[in-house]
């Protein structure tokens, strides 16, 4: 399972371009091959300094289809250097032996995205060729010995497929096999409105999780990207609501996660942040430079935020299962 609070490892998720190879149904950026965008690497490696300088362990590449933004390699470098935990997620269709190897030293754990049985997948990804194109990366990419996983955007048609889906990626050599509730934003949310889950579908995946959690106990990872309404009233630091966040120095230890967003912005926790609480446009400020000022006047905004969220989620009217950066986001937009 996933917590939402205090994070072991704070991380700096970044979304360089939105350009991408394929258009999927569920994308939360509206990523695709027409967008043309993409920041300066220059300024990528500016952020990462300043992130790794302020106690953030990990970063994180997403996009857009990470695996075409031009300065991939050169920001990997900048953080393998700094000693950071680095991470990959890609849509799978695009591993082939070049890219693999020079990426090979580089990334320390490589996410693939994968919606479901092959029908099922090629049709949210809209390409009748994209998961046999995954199947062939795969391949390609157990040999390079990188340590790679399965991310799975769960729907109300997909999960159904979740044992399948955890054989299969047990049966490809995975790591980690994640299961990410749909969020409807982006082009999500206007294609696939009737995939949302109900609280029975989520109750359902809660349980199923927990039977693959032992099924594959010591062998393969599984988590699962919800939180349980009992755990948020029981910590409330999970939700940045609780106390152990006063008097923090450091970013890090005041933010477990900060997001670069394809604008330049870096926003808190997840990509869609209401602009509101931006801390700063890696285009005109450094985010050493921002934060004090940030922790002085939009910090305090941003837990007010989170408390007024926990207030919700104490009530009884919020559902059991939830995902609690898809709700924060949410809140943070009304």
């Amino acid at each position: 399972m996933i917590g939402a609070g205090p994070v072991p490892t704070p991380v700096l998720q970044i979304h360089a371009s939105r350009k991408c190879n394929l258009a999927c149904g569920h994308c939360y950026s509206h990523s695709g091959p027409s967008v043309v965008d993409g920041l300066d690497v220059g300024l990528v490696c500016q952020l990462i300094d300043d992130a790794a300088a302020m106690g953030y362990r990990a970063v994180a590449f997403s996009g857009g289809e990470p695996l075409i933004y031009p300065g991939l390699q050169q920001a990997l470098r900048r953080a393998k250097a700094l000693g950071l935990k680095t991470s990959v997620t890609t849509n799978g269709t695009l591993l082939d032996a070049p890219r693999l190897e020079a990426l090979r030293d580089l990334i320390g754990l490589l996410a693939v995205s994968l919606d479901g049985p092959p029908a099922l997948h090629n049709e949210i990804r809209g390409s009748s060729s994209a998961f046999d194109r995954l199947i062939t990366g795969i391949e390609i990419l157990r040999s390079t010995g990188i340590k790679f996983g399965f991310i799975h955007t769960l729907t109300r048609t997909s999960w159904e497929h979740l044992v399948w889906l955890a054989d299969f990626a047990h049966d490809n050599g995975a790591s980690l096999f994640q299961i990410h509730p749909l969020e409807l934003f982006g082009r999500a949310e206007q294609e696939m409105q009737t995939q949302t889950m109900t609280e029975e579908v989520l109750a359902r995946a809660y349980l199923l999780s927990f039977a693959l959690m032992a099924k594959y106990k010591g062998r393969m990872t599984v988590q699962l990207d919800l939180l349980h309404r009992e755990q948020a009233l029981r910590s409330p630091a999970s939700v940045y609501a609780g106390d152990c966040w006063e008097g923090a120095d450091r970013a890090s230890d005041q933010l477990g996660v900060i997001v670069l967003e394809p604008d330049g912005s870096v926003v808190p926790l997840a990509y869609g942040f209401s602009r509101r609480f931006v801390i700063c446009d890696i285009n005109k400020d450094r985010f050493a430079d921002a934060w004090p000022r940030y922790a002085r006047t939009d910090y305090p905004e941003f837990r007010r935020l989170c408390r007024a969220a926990f207030d919700k989620i104490a009530s009884s009217a919020m559902p059991q299962l939830f995902n609690w950066h898809d709700f924060i986001v949410r809140e943070s937009l009304t």
